[in-house]
């Protein structure tokens, strides 16, 4: 049986319950956080607590013990034995239970707040070959910086990727690539590594962050300028970054291959690089 953190408290997870009138259910009035055990540490969770603070501030969510969170993911890995296993803890905070009304609850109610914990198999070997990926319309709204739990056209994106056998969609808008359904993306053209800049168009990524510290670190040229998608032809390499992840290759878009269709030189190296900071960490 799972132990969950819900509203103060740590409890068997099937013992959780949610009101109806919970304005996370009703309106997808919430937001949420997700931070990767790698068997011994959270990669980078100062990152994340920024992150969370911000999409709390965005929202005009008052949640005090926003700086609880590391000790409360780690109090979940213990209480569910995944010490030893590579796992992912989820954070949830909705703005709480009040009478169905699109105007915030007056007075404020206590917000809602669930967590968990659970292992997962990172699929390392088959991520590190390389993933086919389709390209769709932005069909999301306008406020992506916010990393909200409404994601109902992430998700149907994103099926419709797994329908088509493939791990991702990269969404355009306005003929300029923005990110992915649940990644960041970067491009390779002409030796320079190109992503889209913080803005309300994607989510600031933690993963896309350290990638482009470490990309500097090894002294490869990184421009944070929006890709437009018809210089899809001039690029030579891709990659995707995000928290389960981290640095997945892009071997093709919409089944047109990608550079030579093997992960690049440049994501090669930056990926040795990410692995040698984890194994460093890890002591």
């Amino acid at each position: 049986m799972s132990t969950a953190y819900f509203n103060g408290k740590f409890l068997p997870k099937e013992e959780v319950k949610i009101s109806p009138d919970d304005r996370g259910f009703l309106f997808a009035d919430g937001i949420y956080e997700v931070v990767r055990w790698y068997e011994g540490f959270f990669y980078d969770m100062p990152g994340h607590i920024a992150r969370l603070k911000r999409s709390l501030n965005e929202i005009r969510l008052s949640w005090p013990e926003s700086e609880s969170f590391p000790a409360v993911a780690f109090e979940l890995i213990t209480r569910n034995n995944l010490q030893n296993i590579p796992s992912l803890v989820y954070l949830q905070v909705t703005r709480g239970a009040a009478k169905r009304s699109h105007a915030f609850p007056g007075p404020d109610v206590l917000p809602t707040v669930y967590a968990f914990a659970r292992g997962f198999h990172p699929e390392k070997e088959a991520i590190a070959a390389g993933i086919n990926v389709i390209i769709r319309k932005e069909i999301r709204w306008s406020r992506c910086d916010i990393k909200s739990v409404s994601l109902l056209p992430n998700i149907l994106s994103f099926q419709e990727a797994r329908d088509l056998d493939c791990y991702e969609c990269i969404f355009v808008r306005d003929g300029m690539i923005t990110e992915c359904a649940h990644s960041n993306v970067f491009f390779v053209i002409n030796g320079v590594l190109y992503t889209h800049p913080e803005s309300e168009n994607i989510l600031s990524g933690i993963t896309r962050k350290n990638i482009i510290r470490i990309a500097r670190e090894t002294g490869i040229r990184v421009i944070e300028t929006p890709v437009a998608e018809n210089k899809l032809n001039e690029i030579s390499e891709a990659f995707i970054t995000n928290t389960s992840f981290e640095i997945a290759p892009v071997i093709s878009i919409n089944k047109i291959t990608t550079g030579d269709g093997h992960p690049g030189p440049l994501t090669r190296a930056i990926r040795d690089r990410f692995d040698e900071e984890i194994r460093s960490m890890g002591g």
